[in-house]
């Protein structure tokens, strides 16, 4: 295939700033039939330049409003009331009723029936609070876990995991998973009867020494 001698010139000289190629119109055609000159044009909202992206767009926004509307709702069911003894809560959908008993009911203490939003912390609720042999081992090494579900660090006291759980995990200040236990007071006086009331201190007064 023969090149036309100018783009042969061209190629010949290299890279550079080369005068454009010549472009060879035949006689016969005559001028240009028009001249095109670019310049910006602005139509209204209303042209019928936008008719095809407006029935696009109104196509569209059909087809989404038909999604939502497809959306199976809830199935309503007659009112009823939760099934566990002490809870009046009145549900008439069953997904709230699930849910309901799984965050209130699902992880209950049967010792002492409290009621935990994760198994993992009924767990360890019941380890440190129902266990004797925990307490025996606290005092030995680090037994309380961390309740966050995957972290494995073990403490010494509560009060450390919980310093660590609002540092390391952003548990608010006032959290607290183990309520404070009870102290049996031995009372200063015991009734036997017969109006005497024995006590465990002493009544005499101190003498003062001089």
């Amino acid at each position: 295939m023969q090149l036309p001698p100018a783009l042969c010139a061209r190629l010949a000289a290299g890279p550079g700033a080369a005068e454009p190629l010549p472009v060879e119109r035949d006689p016969a055609a005559g001028a240009a039939p028009f001249r095109f000159v670019a310049r910006p044009v602005r139509f209204p909202r209303e042209h019928q330049f936008f008719e095809d992206g407006d029935v696009q767009r109104h196509l569209y926004l059909q087809d989404v409003i038909m999604q939502v509307a497809d959306v199976p709702e809830k199935p309503r069911v007659p009112a009823f009331a939760c099934q566990v003894a002490g809870c009046c809560q009145v549900f008439d959908a069953l997904d709230d009723y699930e849910h309901h008993y799984h965050t209130l009911h699902g992880n209950v203490c049967s010792f002492c029936k409290r009621a935990f939003p994760s198994g993992h912390l009924l767990d360890a609720h019941i380890l440190e609070w129902h266990d004797s042999l925990f307490q025996i081992l606290s005092e030995r090494q680090d037994m309380y876990q961390c309740l966050v579900e995957g972290c494995t660090e073990k403490f010494k006291t509560s009060r450390d995991r919980k310093d660590h759980m609002v540092r390391m995990h952003l548990y608010p200040a006032d959290f607290r998973f183990d309520k404070p236990k009870k102290s049996r007071r031995i009372p200063s006086t015991i009734c036997f009867g017969q109006g005497a009331a024995r006590g465990f201190k002493s009544n005499k007064k101190k003498t003062k020494q001089c």
